[in-house]
């Protein structure tokens, strides 16, 4: 019985290394996994994402500024342009496009006072809302409260504006 007993010491001790080896592979990917999401969100000096940087020289799909339509209207008030960094295909934005709305209130110049950004990855839209405050962008809003308005333009790829 000793025997086997002192048999087993060193499978267990073997089994500990093969543990704490593949907990730290499991560390060093998901430090990697990480640091490739900041990356990827990196800001601009804005704070806006990086990958709405030049949004404005995108095709706007809409085709004049416009105050009010739809069920949003009251969700982002003021003068509102719409910017998609690629085109649909089919009824469907493909996957890592990226769509900008502006918010401006009437008859002011300079920086949107909100910026609304929809961005689909893995044929999901994620979806985060930007204020102005001084000359630098903050969250405003994200997630499921921005979802929960867009459902009612599932049709339309979740996008309200159509071109």
């Amino acid at each position: 019985m000793q025997a086997s007993v002192q048999n087993l010491a060193p499978r267990m001790r073997h089994h500990r290394v093969v543990r704490l080896r593949i907990l730290a592979v499991v560390g060093v990917v998901a430090v990697a996994a990480a640091v490739g999401v900041v990356a990827l969100a990196s800001t601009s000096a804005n704070g806006l994402p990086s990958y709405t940087n030049g949004y404005a020289k995108w095709p706007r799909i809409n085709e004049k500024p416009f105050t009010s339509t739809g069920p949003l209207s009251s969700a982002h008030q003021g003068v509102k342009n719409v910017y998609a960094s690629k085109k649909k295909v089919g009824k469907r934005y493909p996957n890592g496009t990226v769509i900008v709305k502006t918010i401006q209130p009437a008859g002011r110049k300079g920086l949107p006072s909100q910026v609304a950004v929809m961005r689909k990855l893995n044929g999901r839209w994620r979806y985060i809302e930007y204020e102005l405050s001084g000359n630098r962008y903050g969250v405003l809003a994200q997630g499921q409260l921005c979802q929960n308005c867009h459902m009612a333009a599932r049709a339309n790829d979740y996008v309200f504006t159509r071109k």
